[in-house]
């Protein structure tokens, strides 16, 4: 299955290119993963509902609900995009929520194949409303689980329900890359600046478990997302599968999965430009708690700002292998 098989291949090599070393207890969640009193203070509290989604995969035993992206839609409502399960692929799909801590299911957005042929299979997507009232999902997709050959795509619709268009091609193919020899791309996020759109993403130098280097990389659009030019090298800090976030001062959030002593943890940063330079936290705002709902992994952090009170939001998502993947929550 693909969230016992790539999601664990990906967060391996992320670990492995930070320079930890992988053991059995922290792949299985052993002792040393289990829950324990941190040696600082945080302002960031899980909240008393999580896990706050779930999507259950029927007759499997399993639930999948993945990389969110939780946003305001056109009627003032709380919607979630997110990596969930269509007969066995990682596909998008949409969630609606009653409150910041209740969500229910609402329909599948991307599962089939795209015009190219090369997005079977679709995760770590970012929505947008465009201003010329587009509904866009930038999304990355591949053939198989096996290779990997993530590259981004986008698929744009009326109504934010639906029905998309995927477009002809990926937006941004894999290949060279401001000079860097992309073989994979993950975790994009697009955001407005001073008329322009920027996007961020990592790009991977080989499948996942074969690879040595990672890189932070950045673009800019000026045609709504169509094209994107200057691909650059930025140290904007989204690291394994993190999100950017525009404030409505108009600067930005980063938010990442990073390790903090020997479990994975969110680290937050903030800037003035999408690339930077960040101002980052050292310590990060939340560690791994362990079983049941972060056995295994912490990761896909985003924030979403209430515009009414300013309050900060930090969605992400916790795991058991052997159980499933779900959308936590938590907040100051």
């Amino acid at each position: 299955m693909f969230y016992k098989s790539i999601k664990m291949k990906k967060i391996t090599a992320y670990l492995s290119i930070l320079g930890i070393v992988l053991t059995g207890c922290f792949l299985t969640g052993c002792e040393k993963n289990e829950a324990r009193p941190l040696d600082f203070e945080t302002e960031w509290k899980r909240s008393a509902q999580n896990p706050v989604f779930r999507d259950v995969i029927p007759h499997a035993n399993y639930e999948v609900a993945s990389d969110g992206q939780v946003f305001y839609d056109d009627h003032g409502g709380l919607s979630m995009i997110y990596s969930g399960d269509i007969e066995g692929r990682s596909s998008i799909k949409l969630a609606r929520g009653s409150s910041w801590t209740d969500w229910e299911p609402y329909q599948a957005l991307l599962f089939k194949e795209g015009p190219s042929g090369l997005d079977l299979h679709k995760e770590t997507a970012f929505y947008r409303k465009s201003p010329t009232g587009k509904h866009q999902i930038y999304y990355i997709g591949y053939e198989d689980e096996d290779t990997y050959q993530a590259q981004i795509f986008l698929a744009e619709a009326d109504a934010l329900s639906g029905p998309y268009t995927q477009q002809q091609q990926p937006i941004i193919p894999r290949g060279k890359i401001a000079d860097k020899p992309v073989y994979c791309i993950t975790s994009p996020s697009v955001v407005e600046h001073d008329g322009l759109l920027y996007i961020v993403f990592i790009g991977w130098d080989a499948a996942p478990d074969e690879v040595s280097k990672t890189w932070i990389m950045g673009a800019i659009s000026s045609d709504e997302g169509y094209t994107w030019s200057d691909f650059q090298v930025v140290d904007t800090p989204i690291g394994m599968e993190g999100q950017l976030t525009k404030k409505a001062e108009g600067n930005f959030i980063a938010v990442r999965t990073g390790i903090y002593k020997d479990k994975e943890a969110i680290y937050y940063a903030t800037a003035d430009h999408p690339f930077g330079p960040w101002q980052t936290n050292e310590l990060p705002i939340l560690v791994q708690k362990g079983p049941p709902y972060e056995k295994h992994e912490i990761i896909a952090p985003q924030i979403t700002i209430d515009p009414s009170t300013t309050k900060e939001y930090l969605y992400y998502t916790g795991a058991d292998y052997q159980s499933g993947w779900w959308m936590m929550l938590a907040g100051k």
